[in-house]
């Protein structure tokens, strides 16, 4: 297993190589980092990875293949496992390039006098501290860039919020939040310690009293997908509830589920099934609906009602359609993404379902450029070409149901985009319920 990570490595420094200096060998001399972003996503695409993922072993690959060879070369005889060759990759940075082998020749002598990889990880990070105290502050500074708030989705209608920050602040925050807690267990709150962390923390951000600590997740008002939170038991707001930002999300709820004859999941944008109450306490504050039929046995969309304002439903449609950035492999949020035109609009491209895609800010940027290059051969369902030739298919997270013209294909005029966009008034004419449509 080793060796063949070993030679993984190799390949994808191979990659990097053949993208900078053939296949893109004047854009490698202009932006070596873009060649190296490309060569990364085309890695991530055919080991079914995420961007990040594939970048940060494309990354390791070029310092063994590089700079520590003597590394690689333990990897591929198996006397190191893979977190081994991280650590050594990581604690090797900003040392001087001079005293490089020898810091790395100690640290393969650490590694293998039997630790394991945690083990490794805290030795080899104790030596580099005293062997170059003189780094720590450059290290910092780069680590002090790179801090962020994630966002991941787990199971059973919850998610994983978390930050990396400077390590004083983040543990003073803990500390803050274990304090708070205790003070509250010990006034009589039922709550474990790890429930009221949480709430806390939660009620802090959110600027009010919490909603959701009876297992449910909180209420709030829901207009058209917007929702602002903050509602105490009795609906009225607070000062602080009407002072806060109100915010964008999506709930999909069939209309069997909202009036209570089923306990179907529901969908909520970004995240996946969530339970029926708790999309109906979010539905019962909501002041607008875009209304979505849904084809009886199989779920899938058959339309969707139009609305006065046609590319504001049609945004709408799309973002509940890809849920994503529609780049193979990316996650990024649709809310949080470029819609783009498949076919440009200046090459002939409609403004229609069928020719618009949600792309991230990067990889709009990779196919307008036209590294990649895009086709929507049917609605919703994109082929991709990369730059190395390869093709990837993404498809929609929603799927749509043809029309009976799509299933007849003698008959006249063939309007299946239309009947599947459900923005033109193919055969019976549908009602337009304006800004205020009730529920399917």
């Amino acid at each position: 297993m080793r060796w063949a990570q070993a030679q993984q490595a190799k390949v994808l420094h191979r990659m990097e190589i053949v993208f900078r200096d053939d296949l893109l060998q004047d854009i490698g001399r202009e932006d070596p980092g873009l060649t190296f972003s490309l060569a990364a996503e085309e890695a991530a695409a055919i080991l079914c990875l995420p961007t990040n993922t594939a970048k940060m072993l494309m990354s390791d690959a070029g310092q063994l293949c590089s700079t520590h060879t003597t590394t690689l070369a333990g990897l591929e005889q198996g006397t190191l496992s893979y977190g081994h060759v991280q650590t050594v990759l990581d604690q090797s940075q900003n040392v001087p390039e001079a005293e490089l082998a020898s810091f790395e020749k100690d640290l393969l002598e650490m590694a293998a006098a039997g630790q394991t990889s945690s083990q490794f990880r805290v030795k080899a990070r104790r030596m580099r501290e005293k062997a170059y105290p003189e780094t720590i502050k450059a290290r910092h500074k780069t680590a002090f860039e790179q801090r962020r708030v994630c966002l991941a989705p787990d199971e059973d209608g919850m998610s994983w919020l978390s930050a990396l920050l400077r390590a004083a602040r983040a543990q003073l925050i803990y500390t803050q939040l274990t304090t708070a807690a205790r003070g509250e267990q010990a006034a009589g709150d039922p709550r474990r310690v790890d429930e009221l962390r949480a709430d806390i923390l939660a009620d802090l951000l959110e600027g009010g009293e919490a909603v959701g600590d009876d297992g449910g997740d909180a209420g709030g008002d829901i207009h058209d997908g917007c929702a602002d939170d903050g509602l105490d038991n009795g609906g009225n707001k607070d000062a602080k509830a009407r002072a806060r930002a109100r915010t964008e999300i999506l709930v999909l709820i069939n209309a069997e589920t909202l009036f209570g004859a089923d306990e179907q999941p529901v969908e909520l944008h970004g995240y996946g099934p969530i339970s029926s109450e708790t999309a109906r306490r979010l539905a019962r504050q909501a002041a607008h609906w875009t209304p979505v039929e849904r084809h009886p046995g199989t779920d899938e969309i058959l339309r969707v009602g139009r609305r006065r304002k046609v590319p504001a439903g049609l945004q709408r449609w799309l973002r509940a359609r890809d849920g994503t950035c529609r780049f193979p492999g990316c996650r990024t949020n649709a809310v949080i993404s470029e819609l783009d035109h498949t076919k440009p609009w200046s090459h002939g491209g409609t403004t229609d379902h069928d020719n618009l895609e949600h792309l991230c800010r990067r990889h709009h940027m990779f196919k307008t450029r036209g590294f990649w290059k895009a086709r929507q051969r049917s609605p919703g369902i994109i082929e991709w070409t990369s730059p190395g030739g390869r093709t990837y298919r993404t498809d929609p997270h929603l799927t749509l149901v043809p029309g009976p013209a799509a299933r007849n294909p003698a008959a006249p005029d063939n309007p299946v985009a239309l009947e599947m966009s459900g923005w033109s008034s193919v055969g019976e004419a549908r009602n337009d319920y304006g800004e205020n449509p009730p529920p399917f």
